[in-house]
């Protein structure tokens, strides 16, 4: 593709929530870095070239600046407490590797899926099943098992998806 197809031509999201027309292109060394663009408004604003998904007959990109925006600081140090309001130490680290995400506190890790977090940590425990989800008369879950994402995956390839959260009521 040349720089000269780039100029007027339409970009969007890849939620389809922002979409304008190009500009001009923002480089350095003779290599592309943003494209100014700007919407049906007349407002204007930048796509990193970083986060262009596709080009084609439009250009889609990922919103990584609309993102940001639903961020906020990740803080170590807050207080953490289970969900009777039993004190389980402070935040210490958070663990990011390759299986996945984990808040250490004390010395134990927790998943994401598992804490609020607001000025202060809450760790609720997992779902666990009140009984046994079953397919064609094969135990896949047994009773008394946490409802991880590793279950929840297991119980939707056997197609029993919806009776996995069911039996955790």
């Amino acid at each position: 593709m040349k720089l000269s197809d780039i100029y007027g031509k339409e970009v969007e999201s890849k939620d389809k929530k922002r979409r304008g027309w190009v500009r001009s292109v923002l480089g350095k060394g003779g290599a592309p870095q943003f494209l100014q663009c700007f919407d049906g408004e007349e407002r204007e604003f930048d796509v990193d070239w970083k986060d262009i998904v596709h080009i084609g007959d439009k250009i889609i990109f990922d919103d990584r600046a609309a993102e940001k925006k639903n961020c906020s600081p990740l803080r170590l140090g807050l207080p953490a407490y289970d969900d009777t309001g039993r004190f389980l130490g402070n935040l210490s680290d958070i663990s990011v590797g390759k299986e996945g995400v984990f808040y250490v506190i004390g010395r134990k890790k927790y998943r994401p899926e598992y804490i609020s977090v607001g000025d202060v940590l809450i760790v609720h425990p997992p779902r666990t099943l009140k009984e046994n989800v079953t397919a064609d008369g094969a135990v896949i879950l047994k009773k008394g098992s946490p409802l991880t994402p590793e279950a929840l995956k297991k119980a939707e390839e056997a197609g029993e998806y919806f009776q996995a959260w069911l039996k955790t009521i």
